[in-house]
């Protein structure tokens, strides 16, 4: 997993201002200490830290790194004969800190086993750190503290977790809902478009079979196949749709005119960000296609207009070629995090997503170099 800086900052800060009090503990407690030299402390310290603020990324390697760490660190101050003003069992306060964070992000993301195996390894290492260490003589009596600690973070790092199964899933089940809602739309849509040009197809081959009198042969070899592939694209249509359909809001029904729809799609309210569109269509776009290009552009402004902190342009681009109608919207502004609560916009990309899929297109939809936030679909022409 890729290290994100701005994630580190944004979530992290809690547990970051934590070590750092309890690196001041230390530096306090040492300070009252005659003849001490942190430079024999001080970089195990802010090792075993630093892999604490990594283990909700990575709990396996920081597990393991506080571990060597905390024994290492513990045999270099053996053999130097250097005492450390103890917080519990041996470890310095921010010691203390760091361990219980790494056991709590263990329990929240690991697998039963691994957890239960890597949390015993780091009570041993706290165990083995308190025999190799030299004691103290200023060092407080344990009160057991040494055994409740450990306790509160494994029963913190299963509350956190339990939370995050459960918010996992209301997520997979809101995501389902508007992945069957956009299904509903689409078929609703196709059958709106397409259905009534297939019925009447039927009738004019059935009506042309019963009329024609040049070339009847001709008529009687062509009209029956016309006659059943319609047959049979109706039929097939009428089972999606009753298949998929459901109850809900009926989407507002787009024109025959892709270029007028996307114009009034895109029309600038005042005071909303300024909307470029550009529109390249080299061909005729069949109706359920353009239902899906006008949706896109539709949510995609939205989207812009909604997230897009401080931006001044949204561009969108509208263009036909080699069978591919292509739909790019982009804007330049800062986006924050997609709402992660239906009700509240978020989900409209798993909507876009399951249109284009549908139609067998392409579609892809995140932020840009440098800033901004870019939507990118390319939806063939004719369905495969």
């Amino acid at each position: 997993m890729k290290l994100d800086w701005r994630d580190l900052i944004t979530w992290d800060w809690p547990l970051a201002g934590l070590l750092t009090i309890a690196l001041l503990l230390d530096g306090a407690a040492a300070s009252e200490v005659g003849h001490y030299d942190g430079r024999w402390e001080l970089p195990g310290f802010l090792a075993v830290c630093a892999l604490a603020l990594l283990a909700s990324r990575w709990p396996v390697v920081a597990g393991v790194g506080v571990v060597v760490v905390l024994l290492a660190g513990s045999v270099v101050l053996r053999l130097a004969g250097v005492t450390v003003p103890s917080a519990a069992g041996g470890l310095g306060a921010a010691e203390v800190a760091a361990v219980l964070a790494v056991i709590v992000a263990v329990v929240r993301r690991l697998s039963r086993s691994t957890a239960a195996g890597l949390v015993v390894l780091l009570l041993l290492s706290c165990l083995v750190v308190g025999v190799l260490r030299p004691e103290h003589p200023a060092a407080p009596q344990d009160l057991g503290w040494s055994g409740i600690l450990p306790v509160v973070a494994v029963l913190a790092g299963w509350y956190l977790r339990t939370r995050d199964a459960r918010h996992a899933r209301e997520m997979r089940a809101v995501t389902v809902a508007a992945q069957l809602r956009e299904r509903v739309a689409l078929a609703r849509e196709l059958h709106d478009v397409v259905a009534h040009h297939i019925g009447g197809m039927v009738v004019q081959a059935q009506a042309a079979q019963a009329v024609a009198v040049p070339d009847p042969g001709a008529p009687a070899r062509v009209l029956p196949v016309i006659e059943r592939a319609g047959e049979g694209a109706l039929s097939a249509m009428q089972r999606m749709v009753a298949m998929l359909q459901d109850v809900g809001g009926e989407p507002a029904s787009p024109t025959t005119d892709l270029l007028a729809d996307l114009r009034a799609a895109t029309v600038t309210p005042a005071g909303a960000t300024e909307v470029r569109l550009a529109v390249e269509l080299a061909e005729p776009v069949p109706a359920a296609v353009a239902t899906t290009v006008l949706r896109l552009v539709q949510e995609s402004v939205t989207n812009a207009r909604r997230y897009a902190v401080g931006a001044r342009e949204i561009t969108a681009t509208v263009r036909s070629a080699d069978g591919t109608v292509r739909v790019q919207v982009r804007d330049d502004g800062r986006h924050t995090d997609r709402p992660s609560r239906s009700g509240g916009g978020g989900y409209g990309l798993v909507g876009m997503r399951e249109r284009v899929h549908l139609l067998g297109g392409r579609f892809e939809a995140g932020r840009v170099a440098g800033a901004g936030w870019q939507v990118l679909a390319d939806v063939p022409l004719r369905a495969e």
